[in-house]
């Protein structure tokens, strides 16, 4: 499993249409949890999805956060994107955060 360092993520809306799209009206934080690398908001590396194809654990690739009111995950979730960097498999959960 490798670890891949944190990269914070900003969203940079190019259209008015994408600046509404953006953000919560009764939620400062969700919406702004983007990133790849680091670890996973909300989930322990004991909680890592295993390789589908070679059985070993799976390395945290990357968080995609709700986007905001109109296109919410679940009440805020984000999601976890996992990668085999020997197999090449991924997969991709769906977590509160």
């Amino acid at each position: 499993m490798k670890e891949i360092p944190e990269i914070i993520l900003v969203p940079v809306p190019e259209t008015d249409e994408a600046k509404t799209a953006i953000g919560y009206q009764w939620n400062d934080e969700a919406g702004t949890r983007h990133k790849p690398g680091g670890r996973p908001n909300g989930l322990s590396i004991e909680e890592y999805p295993n390789c589908k194809d070679c059985e070993e654990r799976m390395s945290f690739y990357a968080q995609i956060d709700s986007i905001g009111d109109d296109y919410d995950l679940a009440d805020c979730c984000a999601i976890h994107v996992f990668v085999c960097f020997d197999c090449f498999t991924t997969e991709s959960q769906l977590n509160q955060i």
